[in-house]
């Protein structure tokens, strides 16, 4: 089994190294040749185009930023679908709307290629240490197929039938982050107004209202700093992706926008 690697970004190259490290043969491309040159470090060939790629490959994982750019990789001139052999599997692990994933899936189907929806959470740290989250949705035998690979980088997997289902659950858990980090913005609005300082996040990261969007407030300090991070486009695109993907109405959206809104605002005021 050959894996095959396009998006060496923050995300994607502890993945791609953690399945170096299982001994798996791994090729990856990327635009940058420096990008593929360090990877050359840890264990992987270097592909000179996508198509060359799939070529060789019986699997293959994208990891890049949007559903644009999977579907540039995958069925662009040089792309993966063209040159891939009848039966490779493509592990999609950019989070997109469930019409995107479900519209690729569809499109590569054509080609007797077989895509499993496979977004990914818990971050670059996570990758690093074989414990992000993988939610897998798609076939069971292909689910089956990838699974030495999968649990490279994975601490768990939960399993969706349907490709799509997998996006949805994605966009969900990070709407309510977005959402849960409004609120904590909010509390913290609130106390400083009352004159209350950092002791503030030290009841709220040890009271009941600790949590994950806590930590990461405190952790980075304010929104103005929330704003700079690679959280602010990250989460802009996925709220984005949620409000499209759901009806107008849920209190958990309004408060996801909310955020994003102010991390684009103090995005522009800093810039």
């Amino acid at each position: 089994m050959t894996v095959g690697f396009i998006g060496l970004g923050h995300q994607g190259t502890p993945m791609a190294r953690r399945i170096a490290e299982a001994a798996i043969p791994i090729i990856v491309w990327a635009r940058r040749r420096e990008v593929m040159t360090q990877a050359s470090a840890w264990g992987a060939r270097g592909a000179v185009s996508p198509a060359a790629l799939g070529a060789a490959c019986d699997i293959v994982c994208v990891c890049v930023f949007d559903a644009a750019g999977v579907e540039e990789v995958l069925f662009g001139s040089d792309g993966v679908v063209g040159s891939a052999a009848p039966g490779t599997v493509v592990l999609v692990h950019t989070t997109m709307s469930p019409s995107e994933i479900r519209r690729i899936a569809q499109r590569a189907a054509r080609n007797d290629i077989i895509v499993l929806d496979a977004p990914v959470s818990g971050g670059p740290q996570a990758a690093e240490a074989g414990e992000l989250l993988v939610l897998l949705g798609g076939p069971d035998a292909a689910a089956q197929r990838v699974r030495p690979v999968v649990e490279a980088y994975a601490g768990r997997v939960i399993r969706f039938a349907e490709a799509g289902s997998a996006q949805l659950a994605k966009l969900l858990n990070n709407g309510l982050l977005a959402a849960q980090v409004a609120l904590v913005a909010d509390a913290v609005r609130l106390g400083r107004q009352a004159g209350l300082g950092d002791e503030l996040f030290d009841v709220l990261r040890t009271g009941s209202a600790r949590g994950f969007a806590v930590e990461l407030l405190a952790g980075i300090g304010s929104i103005a700093q929330l704003a700079r991070s690679q959280f602010a486009p990250t989460i802009g695109k996925d709220v984005q992706l949620l409000v499209d993907a759901t009806e107008p109405g849920s209190t958990m959206v309004d408060l996801a926008v909310d955020l994003t809104r102010q991390l684009n605002a103090e995005g522009v005021a800093t810039a």
